[in-house]
């Protein structure tokens, strides 16, 4: 079932909003469609200036995690979770995003809500290579005083295969 307001809201213990667009919903949009988002001729990826807004960077209980991340690294705040995507974020020439499910919105309790949503991105790497990639992403956020933060984040991606293998003549 999606829903844009958590328990806290609905109890009105939190002062984060429930919808619009600072609401969790948006929020997790917004940070696939322009945070990670890199267009030709875009200079070096600072993570904290590309994505500060999203991240708590003063929690001690954070837990990042993607798999895309050849190194397949856990971070433990958001500082050093940017210094796993600085580098080979800056190296490519563009990446183009667009979401295909979601966001859905899950009640939480307290001041913590969750939202999940899956996305394609299209990556181009400097010698022009593409990738295509598809990615279930889970964030779980916190209402600080600065409003809804990522506090967990887990993304499972897979490739998409530019050319489909042509069935064999068994399937037919």
């Amino acid at each position: 079932m999606r829903t844009d307001k958590t328990a806290a809201q609905v109890a009105g213990s939190s002062s984060c909003p429930a919808s619009g667009p600072v609401g969790v919903g948006e929020l997790h949009r917004e940070w696939i469609l322009v945070g990670w988002e890199k267009q030709v001729g875009d200079g070096p990826f600072i993570f904290r200036e590309k994505l500060g807004k999203y991240y708590d960077f003063s929690a001690h209980d954070v837990v990042l995690y993607d798999d895309f991340d050849p190194q397949k690294r856990v971070a433990h705040s958001a500082e050093e979770y940017g210094t796993f995507w600085e580098p080979s974020f800056s190296a490519l020439r563009s990446v183009r995003h667009h979401v295909v499910n979601g966001p859905e919105v899950a009640s939480g309790s307290g001041d913590l809500t969750a939202s999940t949503l899956e996305f394609e991105a299209l990556i181009e790497a400097a010698d022009g290579k593409v990738t295509r990639i598809r990615t279930r992403s889970s964030l779980v956020w916190r209402c600080s005083g600065a409003g809804w933060k990522i506090i967990r984040e887990h993304n499972s991606s897979v490739v998409i295969p530019s050319v489909l293998p042509r069935p064999s003549a068994e399937l037919i």
